[in-house]
This record gives structure tokens, C-alpha cells and sequence, in this order.
């Protein structure tokens, strides 16, 4: 017995209508990203503690989980190829059956301790060796069951791009169960047994919605296959725009990720939000009746990020849960715009799987860029702000964007990057807030043009670079790593070390001070007050370098180790034109690069 092929489905009521319902199909998407979505967070828990917990464990992460996805999605795509339906589940059931070697799931000890010199290199490894195979099974799901859904005979079978938005409803599920029922209350032994009996089940429902298709089915595909319908037929200008669609918001949810934990708050689980935003918007848009429909999102989503402009600036300083706040708003709401663009061009059937393929791929390289290309090209994170601006011009437009009144507003956007200039130029702190006109005007100008992407998007970088050239610490040098952006700045007669929003040191400019420990590493503070209790300590192990201050404690026949994971701290601490704390003060103190948790179980008792 054989199948239609996925070119040519059969229209409703050309065969034998069923009478089963379709909630082996339903129930199949929805555990389908249930386990997507629990896995996610599980590898996590598991690997981010061997890396000293940077955010970017998660960015990478992601990025990982993204390209899996591509695989699942590449794999259904060439499965949805054959001629018959029973070649496609066997060779399917063995696929899954595959998926059980890596259960129950457990981090590899094949590539061994992290390399703290390629973290990104080695987390990946672990990821292809860990989780990989199970999960490409799983995430060939959703295209799969809607595949199979064509060809139920169902009333809705020329539609089944609503099961997708039950499949979120599904990833929700799983991403709020991790942290709210699995991580505090089971160990991850436990989640791993609970993941690898729900992955059988699955295994189940999908062969039995794919049985349930083909027992119904009695038409050989191939000679008779109907020719493609126009609706059906593609340019390549269409697959770009899935493509950039895709591409936007999945760059933008890894760096509102990064922006979040590095320049707002670091604070665990603080990743799920913008995960499960971004979910929350594939499951609106593919559903039969939006909660928003595109042209009031497309009206919406400008107005959120000139929020986000008014509060991104540092020197705004409106407070953690507004800075917070309008980040995952304009996040939602540019995923909203983004993804409602792609299901609205969502195309005929017969291109169902072509379509998650494409945008797969586009998710899979616009977090590939923020988390692997992006750490390279900048040493600051202006992808954000860049990813941002490229999301505003997406918005359709009838209107004229340089007719008379936008080129006024050109020229006013260019008069505040000016002003702003000539405020940091100036340097008087009277100064400072009547600057800040120059982040808020561009900001007006964003809502009151909201229809024309181009001065919209011009308003957004006149606001951000002002904002950029009013900041004191873009006088900083940075140094961009897999563990976040170190800076160091003068101010106030001392040299700052800043990770993030996080003081690791400073040092007097002035040579007579310069060996005094400052911040917390002071003589009066409880390290200080520990040195002088045990003046006679022989072996010293710090976790933490910094700029090194607490070197000046040294003693002479006094063995000292520094533990320290960021190679980038390392460097600045021990060259001399930066901070002189360990040059002069412990030129001999031994370093250990890595997490100190694992690197001490090395050391002698």
C-alpha cells in the first residue's frame, strides 16, 4: 500500500473521508515540543555549571538545539519525498528506535573537561554526542504529523498549519514545567528517566497518526502525481523572505538573552522569558483566529521599541523591571511582526515541509550569528541594536518614507546626533539631561512616522547613537570573549575592570597608591581582615582574578594560585600597561585557567 505524495494532496472528500479523530495528530505535536522544550533546559542545567555558568553556555546552547532542529526539519523534508507512507514510517520508526542510544540523556565524558581555551568547540561536541540523535528524531515531529494531516481527509487537511500552533502551545508547556515543576523538586537522573519514557510515547502516537493515514490511503504516487498549482509554485525572492523573516527574531532572542543577563540582571532562568515570548508569537500568528492581527502588530511593534530606545540607555536609569520590560515587549512584538509575515505567506501544502526548512534554516543562522559570528566581529553587542534596527524596516509601507516631512525628519535625527556631541564634547554635568533630548526626540519621531520603516528605522540608530556617544563608558577598550565583554575605563583617578554591569577591580592612577587593594578587596574589608588573622598562611588558592588586586596580600615564601575561567581576564590582569597588582606584587603567582570547582578537584588537599 502506497501514498499521495506531498506534491499533490488529495483534496477534501476525494477518498475516503475518516471517521477517527485527530487527536493522535494533536496530541503528537503538542509531546512532540514538550520534549523539544524540556530537553532544552535540562542539557543546560547540566552543561552551564562546567562553564562557570556564563550566559553564553545557554546562546550556545540555543544555537545547538537551533541547528538540530534544521536537521529534523531537513530530515522530514526528505522523508516527505517517497512515494509510499509505509517506507516513510519504518524507515522513521528505526530513526527513533536510534534515538534510544543516547537515553537516558547524561553529559558525554568522551571529549572530557571543558577547554577553557574553545568552550564554544567543546560544548557543541558534547551537545552532538549527548542529546543530537534523540532530539533531530523528536523535532522531525511537527513537520511530519502536518505532512501526514494533508492526506487525513479531514475538513481542514488543505489547512493544517494550525497543528503548529498547538505544537508551541506545546513548547510552553515544556519550557514553564522545567523551572516550575522538574528543577526544583527532581534530580536531573530523575528528568532524564522522566524525558527518555515520554520520548516512547511519542514513538507511539506518531506511528499510530502515520498508520492511521496510510491504512486510509490506496493511491500510488508517482506517474499520476498532479501538476504543481500556481498557488504552489515558488520564487526564489519568497524562500528570502521566510528566510529573513526567520532570521530576525531568532538573532534578536539571543540577544535580548545576552542584553538581559549582562547589561541588566544576572539572575538564574532570567532566559526563559524571552524564549517562551518568542514561542508565545509562533503560537498566535499560525492559530485560527490571532489574538492580534498583523496589521495591528505592524502598528504596535514600532511603538514598543521607541520605548525600548527611550529606555536602553544607561544613563536613563529607569530601574531593572522597566529596563527588563520594555526589552521583552519590543522582543515579543517584533517576533509578532516577523513570524506573522511568514504565516501569512505561509504557502500551499504541497510546500509544507520546504516552508519549516527554510524557516529552520533562517532561525538556525540568525542565532548562529549572535552567539558564534558576533563575538568576533564586535566587541561590544552591537548586534542588538543592529538586529533591531533591521526589524523596523521590515514594516510594509504605502506611503512615501522622503517625502517633504521625512526629510524634516532626517534632518532633525541628524541635529540630535549632532547635540549629543556637542554635550559630550562639552562636559559639563548641567549639560547632561538637556542631552538626553537627543535619545527622546528620535524616539517621538519613531511613533509619529510608525508607517514608514525607513525614517522609523533612521529614528531608532539616531536615538541609540546618541545614547552611545552620551555614554562615558564608550570611552572603555573592550575585550569580547564566550564569557561576555570585559572593559576597562578610567574614571575618577582609577582604573576599572567592568564585566557587564560587574566591577571586578580597580587600581589608583597615581604610582604612590597604586599598590592599595580597592572595592571589596580593601584592607578594612573581610579579605583584608582574613590576611591579617593568618599572617602565616603558606599555600593561598583565590578563585577569581580580577584585576588582581588581592596579589598585594602576597608574602614572601608564600605560594600563591589564582583560579580564573575568562583567558581574557587573565591577560589584562598580568600585563603591566593595564593593572600592575600581580606584575609587582605576585610576578610568580601560578594561574589556573578554568572553573575553579572542577580545576580544584585537581589540586593536592
Amino acid at each position: 500500500m502506497s501514498l499521495v505524495s506531498s506534491s499533490s494532496p488529495p483534496q477534501s472528500g476525494q477518498s475516503v473521508r475518516f471517521e477517527k479523530s485527530a487527536i493522535t495528530f494533536v496530541l503528537s505535536s503538542l509531546l512532540g515540543a514538550i520534549l523539544i522544550f524540556l530537553v532544552q533546559p535540562m542539557f543546560a542545567k547540566m552543561a552551564t555549571p562546567l562553564l562557570g555558568g556564563s550566559p553564553s553556555v545557554w546562546n550556545v546552547s540555543l544555537v545547538c538545539f537551533q541547528a538540530a532542529l534544521l536537521a529534523g526539519y531537513t530530515y522530514a523534508h526528505v522523508l516527505s519525498r517517497l512515494t509510499s507512507l509505509k517506507r516513510q514510517l519504518a524507515i522513521h520508526g528505526v530513526v527513533l528506535l536510534l534515538g534510544f542510544i543516547c537515553l537516558p540523556l547524561s553529559i558525554t565524558d568522551a571529549l572530557g573537561p571543558p577547554d577553557a581555551e574553545q568552550p564554544a568547540l567543546w560544548l557543541i561536541g558534547v551537545f552532538a554526542l549527548s542529546v543530537a540523535l534523540p532530539f533531530i528524531a523528536v523535532s522531525a515531529t511537527a513537520p511530519l504529523i502536518q505532512n501526514w494531516y494533508a492526506y487525513s481527509e479531514r475538513d481542514d487537511a488543505n489547512d493544517p498549519y494550525h497543528l503548529y500552533s498547538a505544537s508551541n502551545i506545546g513548547s510552553l508547556v515544556g519550557l514553564a514545567a522545567y523551572p516550575l515543576f522538574l528543577e526544583p523538586f527532581t534530580k536531573v537522573a530523575t528528568q532524564s528517566q522522566v524525558w527518555m519514557l515520554l520520548y516512547g510515547v511519542l514513538a507511539v502516537l506518531l506511528l499510530s497518526s502515520g498508520f492511521i493515514v496510510a491504512r486510509k490511503q490506496n493511491i500510488q504516487i508517482g506517474a499520476s502525481v498532479k501538476p504543481i498549482s500556481q498557488k504552489a509554485l515558488l520564487s526564489w525572492t519568497e524562500r528570502a523572505k521566510w528566510l529573513g523573516f526567520a532570521f530576525i527574531p531568532s538573532s534578536l532572542l539571543v540577544g535580548t538573552t545576552t542584553h538581559i543577563t549582562t547589561d541588566i540582571a544576572a539572575a538564574p532562568f532570567l532566559w526563559v522569558p524571552p524564549l517562551a515570548l518568542y514561542i508565545l508569537s509562533f503560537v498566535f500568528v499560525f492559530s485560527k483566529k490571532p489574538i492580534l492581527s498583523l496589521n495591528q502588530t505592524l502598528r504596535i511593534m514600532p511603538i514598543a521599541v521607541a520605548l525600548l530606545a527611550i529606555v536602553l540607555p544607561r544613563q536613563m536609569n529607569l530601574g531593572t523591571i522597566a529596563e527588563i520590560s520594555s526589552t521583552l515587549l519590543a522582543l515579543f512584538m517584533i517576533a509578532m511582526a516577523c513570524h506573522g509575515l511568514l504565516a501569512q505567506r505561509r504557502p500551499d501544502v504541497s510546500r509544507l515541509t520546504e516552508f519549516y526548512l527554510i524557516m529552520s534554516l533562517g532561525g538556525v543562522l540568525g542565532g548562529a550569528f549572535n552567539a558564534l559570528l558576533a563575538p568576533v566581529l564586535f566587541s561590544s553587542t552591537f548586534e542588538y541594536p543592529l538586529m533591531l534596527t533591521l526589524a523596523l524596516l521590515v514594516i510594509p509601507t504605502t506611503q512615501p518614507n522622503l517625502n517633504r516631512y521625512g526629510r524634516y525628519a532626517l534632518i532633525a535625527l541628524t541635529g540630535c546626533i549632532v547635540f549629543a556631541s556637542f554635550v559630550r564634547i562639552q562636559g559639563e554635568n548641567y549639560l547632561h539631561d538637556i542631552g538626553l533630548l537627543s535619545v527622546l526626540i528620535p524616539a517621538g519621531i519613531m511613533i509619529a512616522y510608525r508607517s514608514r520603516p525607513i525614517i522609523v528605522a533612521a529614528a531608532f540608530l539616531a536615538s541609540w547613537s546618541s545614547a552611545t556617544i552620551l555614554d562615558e563608558l564608550t570611552t572603555a577598550t573592550s575585550e569580547r570573549g564566550f564569557f561576555g565583554i570585559v572593559k576597562v575605563i578610567d574614571l575618577n583617578g582609577m582604573r576599572m575592570m567592568l564585566h557587564g554591569n560587574t566591577l571586578h577591580g580597580a587600581q589608583y592612577l597615581d604610582q604612590e597608591q597604586e599598590l592599595d587593594p580597592l572595592t571589596y578587596y580593601a584592607p578594612q574589608t573581610p579579605i583584608g581582615q582574613t590576611f591579617n588573622d593568618y599572617p602565616d598562611a603558606t599555600n593561598i588558592g583565590v578563585v577569581g582574578l580580577g584585576v588582581g588586586s588581592m596579589a598585594c596580600y602576597a608574602k614572601a615564601q608564600q605560594n600563591w594560585t589564582f583560579f580564573e575561567i575568562d583567558p581574557i581576564v587573565i591577560d589584562l590582569a598580568r600585563d603591566p600597561t593595564q593593572f600592575t597588582f600581580v606584575s609587582k606584587c605576585a610576578p610568580d603567582a601560578r594561574m589556573v585557567l578554568g572553573d575553579a570547582r572542577i580545576q580544584l578537584q585537581n589540586e593536592p588537599d
